[in-house]
């Protein structure tokens, strides 16, 4: 399947001459934006070191890529939770210090790797400064910096090339019915593996949904309190990429001062384009979102309609509190 991923295929024959041999550092850590194919890759490298092309992966009830060889374990957070906790970290420490089902070493594939627990990351510390023989263990995550420093620096970094927006477009059409993903690629970045999953139809409907929510709050057509209640029972986290990705057009365009045809904005935002925004406060708002986001993957308990609320009002007030005054 690898061969198919043109944009990642050059960089995983390097990696795979090295793991097939042996030849390689015991910790690969695999950096990238999700959907883009890090856990494929992570498979196929596998695969390499275990010497096999019968390491089996399905697609369990989540949706999600399983694994299954007797020498090859991938460490997920459990059902209904966020984290990877210690003890999923000691139960890969006893695997891996095991004596191989088939003759060619043990692997550990962790995903995501930024979602273990301070006290798992230390656990996972130890078998990284005294690995046990022919063992490979690969991490996978979105950024080295939300992983311990201690733990990135006794790994091989790799940054998995992301595909260009034309790679993207090439390979979704080739394996599904034609579809204009320019827009969705504007707002999401290239991520192939990601839309192919949730689908165009789904994608689409969600931007426009979103973008008809804010232009509903800048006409004074709904209050934020009943879009706040809509994003929360709805998909929070995709609407607020979108609102993210739109004020940072709109920050783009307002800085430049000249039409980007890549930098779309909804029409509604277009008016604030030559307004003297607030540079600071509108790069504070971006990392409010941000955080917002991170608080959510990461599954804090937050009153989350109230959140909303307060993220969305200064939409609904004319973009108040993101202008200059005077």
């Amino acid at each position: 399947m690898i061969d198919t991923l043109t944009w990642l295929f050059p960089d995983y024959q390097k990696l795979s001459s090295l793991v097939k041999k042996h030849d390689n550092a015991h910790g690969i850590l695999l950096i990238g934006p999700p959907g883009i194919g890090k856990r494929i890759m992570a498979f196929e490298l596998a695969g390499d070191f275990l010497n096999t092309d019968k390491l089996k992966i399905k697609i369990n009830q989540e949706n999600q890529l399983d694994i299954f060889h007797p020498d090859c374990n991938l460490i997920c957070p459990e059902e209904n939770k966020t984290s990877i906790s210690i003890d999923k970290i000691r139960s890969l420490k006893s695997s891996l210090e095991l004596t191989s089902h088939q003759g060619n070493g043990k692997v550990g594939i962790i995903y995501p790797a930024e979602s273990m627990t301070l006290s798992a990351a230390n656990s996972l510390l130890k078998i990284l400064e005294e690995p046990p023989d022919e063992t490979l263990l690969i991490l996978i995550t979105e950024s080295a910096k939300k992983l311990p420093d201690t733990v990135v620096s006794r790994m091989q970094n790799h940054n998995v090339k992301k595909p260009s927006a034309e790679e993207t477009i090439q390979w979704l059409n080739n394996n599904q019915t034609e579809e204009n993903w320019k827009e969705i690629i504007d707002l999401f970045g290239s991520l192939p593996l990601l839309f192919s999953e949730l689908g165009y139809e789904f994608l689409n409907a969600k931007i426009n949904s979103t973008i008809k929510d804010i232009n509903a709050l800048i006409l004074k057509k709904s209050k934020p309190s009943e879009i706040a209640t809509i994003w929360v029972k709805a998909d929070l986290e995709i609407a607020l990429k979108i609102l993210y990705v739109l004020i940072s057009n709109l920050i783009t365009r307002s800085l430049i001062k000249t039409e980007i045809e890549e930098k779309y904005i909804p029409q509604s935002l277009e008016q604030f384009i030559d307004s003297k925004l607030n540079y600071e406060k509108c790069f504070n708002y971006l990392n409010e979102i941000a955080n917002m986001r991170q608080h959510l993957l990461k599954g804090k308990g937050l009153n989350w309609n109230l959140q909303i609320n307060n993220l969305l009002t200064p939409i609904y007030s004319e973009l108040n509190g993101l202008m200059q005054h005077g």
